[in-house]
């Protein structure tokens, strides 16, 4: 392998982008010891184009936020209300793109608890793609999946994090008029094995049957196969993988440096949870889920009689509005601090008890 940084690894953001862009497949992508993903380079077969430095999000200039036209929406239909993590916002235009005869590229779970990119086109399979997911995906090859979908003149939408909806534009090259992309307002990721090592971990631990684990749960809606008994949902202060997540110590080292928490965003839609309606003060019912939606650019705007069309919007006027004061995740990144590293190492030494005894002494700590 060449000893050769595509970009600084301490902005490396595992996005993909250099492994779908490399014409003789020189590039790979391995675990660092915490298991998140990098780019290595095969000597043997690079040729030195340069592409992939080239086409990595990393090295283009970081821009300035922006705050654009943004609306907090409620899904109507209360089928599709309750297969949201949030207010629906991602499955109207899901639906919107199947129906148009083209496919849909976001992240599922399967029963192995590997997270990773798959595309579908059929109202059907649109559950494989609900959800939250608090863990980064594997992208494999799915932007040249998307590029051979364009190419055939169909419709897409993507859904991805930022760094994943940079890394597919920046791999096409150039604007394609039937890609529609959508951001998630992200905190950051952790990584693929310490979480699936957790899960195992906490469904070995129940004396209930649970067949399942979701990070988030409307346990009116029922899967297919799926009884919302046998489901298991991670909690907030409740377990060490959440609330670490939450807190913002277990990510990866570009999650602490996101140029797009506070920088424009890639996609032409972001969307997320909208959770400062006690201070807003929104004339809408939240309690079954709420979608902040913003529309970032000028094909974005298209859509805005779709989202009226199917629920329960409020145009926002601010970002204070949206977001609250801070700003959150648009206008900065997560903190870091030592237990970042730390939480990780326990975890190599010790595996998940390692965590879990750190999660204990800060409950005691912090009297949780």
């Amino acid at each position: 392998m060449k000893a050769i940084d595509i970009c600084r690894r301490k902005d490396c953001s595992g996005c993909e982008a250099c492994f779908n862009i490399c014409p003789h497949d020189a590039i790979t992508m391995k675990a660092d010891w915490r298991g998140f993903l990098y780019p290595q380079i095969d000597a043997n077969k690079c040729v030195d184009c340069k592409l992939c430095s080239k086409v990595c999000p990393s090295n283009k200039a970081r821009t300035t936020f922006h705050f654009p036209y943004s609306m907090v929406f409620v899904e109507r239909n209360q089928k599709y209300l309750a297969q949201a993590s949030s207010g629906g916002a991602f499955g109207v235009m899901a639906r919107y793109v199947i129906n148009q005869g083209g496919m849909v590229f976001g992240c599922t779970m399967d029963n192995e608890y590997n997270i990773r990119f798959i595309g579908i086109d059929s109202i059907e399979e649109l559950q494989k793609l609900n959800g939250s997911k608090y863990v980064q995906s594997y992208v494999g090859d799915i932007y040249r999946k998307v590029k051979k979908i364009l190419k055939a003149n169909r419709i897409v939408l993507f859904c991805g994090c930022p760094c994943h909806v940079a890394g597919l534009k920046s791999y096409l090259q150039h604007e394609y008029n039937k890609l529609i992309t959508m951001d998630l307002i992200c905190h950051g990721v952790p990584s693929q094995p310490y979480f699936k090592a957790y899960v195992i971990d906490l469904l070995s631990q129940k004396k209930q049957d649970f067949t399942t684990f979701r990070f988030r749960y409307k346990p009116e809606y029922k899967r297919d196969k799926e009884d919302s008994s046998k489901v298991l949902v991670g909690f907030y202060n409740k377990d060490y993988y959440m609330t670490y997540f939450l807190w913002g110590k277990c990510y990866r080292d570009s999650c602490y440096r996101c140029r797009f928490a506070g920088g424009q965003r890639p996609a032409d839609f972001t969307i997320g949870d909208f959770w400062n309606n006690k201070n807003a003060q929104l004339p809408i019912n939240v309690e079954k889920g709420s979608s902040l939606v913003l529309f970032n650019t000028d094909k974005s705007q298209h859509f805005k009689e779709l989202f009226k069309e199917n629920g329960s919007c409020i145009e926002l006027e601010s970002l204070e509005q949206a977001i609250g004061k801070d700003g959150g995740q648009l206008a900065h990144p997560c903190h870091n601090d030592f237990r970042s590293k730390l939480m990780y190492v326990l975890y190599k030494l010790f595996g998940v008890k390692g965590p879990k005894t750190l999660f204990a002494l800060e409950c005691l700590r912090c009297k949780i």
